[in-house]
């Protein structure tokens, strides 16, 4: 009973939290719970009638730890696995996309602005637990959400696919199509139904329910399914509805990878470091070189042009001094001396 009025005052504050925040009241209150305006853009009558039979939909996330990381192995992570497959069921909200990095957290959620601060308060009280465990409590006190509605299917597609990304961009050894701690391994993956499917954690033993729920009750919902103690994310993602909202595997891999300045206003819209490594930004340059300079490649511009192009590349892509460097064919003292703050960033 105690953990209950725990998490109705934990919600409670959340709700008060952030009706006052300038940012919610801008993306919740103006968002419609439905809508179907998709003027400009070519999408497939089924992807839009997915998309509007059901939302409303949110991006909650969480700021980044400046200073220290919640887990510190992969050992730690998995059991963040458990800790979103209770949050998912006991909110009974609908789960899209999710990435656990070790110092913040991303969620893509269908359902009501209620469900998700349902959804975070049990993610956030399950953590809490955890993070007391592990000696590192104050942490978890520092985890609080932003609550980002989702305004058109193309938005939404733009999130999942940002959400998907962010550990690849984040780690440069990380695939995103096999990452385990994020859920873009389930899209579109023929090889999903050979994986192991897990057993009931609500038929394994007292003890075992207790270790996985992290409670003394042991309580679990009969949907959690887990291997080796660990909860499948195959159960408590809805991969199979975010499916629907792509034409296809093509389609999907597409806004992954391709859809560039999309991942930039997604990065800027949330608060997150805008990241993109030398493919991607040379792929941004030759398209400026194009659309504003009408020119083929860099070395057709001239050197007002170029400077002109850099500050673009600083400004809106958060190119680093080098990466101007070499995608301009600039010398680096150049660019040093145009931005002198990024001098001593990292070659």
């Amino acid at each position: 009973m105690k953990s209950v009025v725990f998490i109705v005052l934990r919600y409670n504050r959340w709700k008060d939290l952030y009706e006052s925040n300038d940012l919610f009241q801008q993306k919740h209150l103006s968002c419609p719970e439905k809508q179907s305006t998709m003027s400009g853009y070519s999408r497939t009558t089924e992807s839009k009638m997915q998309y509007n039979a059901g939302g409303p939909y949110y991006h909650v996330c969480t700021s980044h730890l400046e200073t220290d990381i919640y887990f510190r192995n992969k050992e730690e992570m998995d059991l963040a696995l458990n800790i979103i497959a209770i949050a998912v069921f006991a909110s009974g909200c609908r789960l899209l996309a999710f990435a656990i990095m070790s110092n913040h957290f991303h969620f893509v959620i269908e359902g009501t602005i209620e469900q998700c601060m349902l959804f975070f308060e049990h993610f956030h009280s399950k953590l809490t637990v955890l993070m007391t465990t592990l000696g590192r409590k104050e942490l978890a006190d520092r985890c609080e959400p932003k609550f980002i509605c989702v305004k058109d299917l193309w938005q939404l597609k733009d999130l999942i696919a940002y959400v998907v990304r962010n550990p690849f961009v984040a780690m440069k050894d990380v695939n995103m199509f096999s990452y385990k701690w994020c859920s873009g391994y389930l899209y579109f993956n023929s090889m999903l139904p050979e994986l192991p499917k897990g057993e009931r954690v609500a038929d394994l033993s007292l003890a075992k329910r207790r270790a996985f729920s992290r409670s003394r009750t042991g309580e679990v919902d009969d949907r959690i399914l887990a291997v080796d103690g660990i909860a499948c994310a195959s159960c408590f993602v809805d991969y199979n509805r975010v499916e629907s909202f792509f034409d296809d595997a093509r389609d999907y891999q597409h806004w992954l990878l391709k859809n560039v300045d999309a991942q930039v206003e997604t990065a800027t819209l949330v608060g997150d470091r805008i990241v993109l490594d030398d493919h991607e930004m040379w792929d941004v340059v030759y398209r400026l070189c194009r659309t504003t300079y009408g020119a083929s490649t860099p070395k057709d511009l001239s050197q007002e042009n170029k400077l002109g192009l850099a500050r673009t590349l600083k400004q809106k892509y958060c190119a680093t001094n080098s990466q101007i460097a070499r995608c301009l064919g600039l010398m680096l003292s150049l660019v040093d001396q145009l931005f002198p703050l990024g001098a001593k960033e990292k070659r």
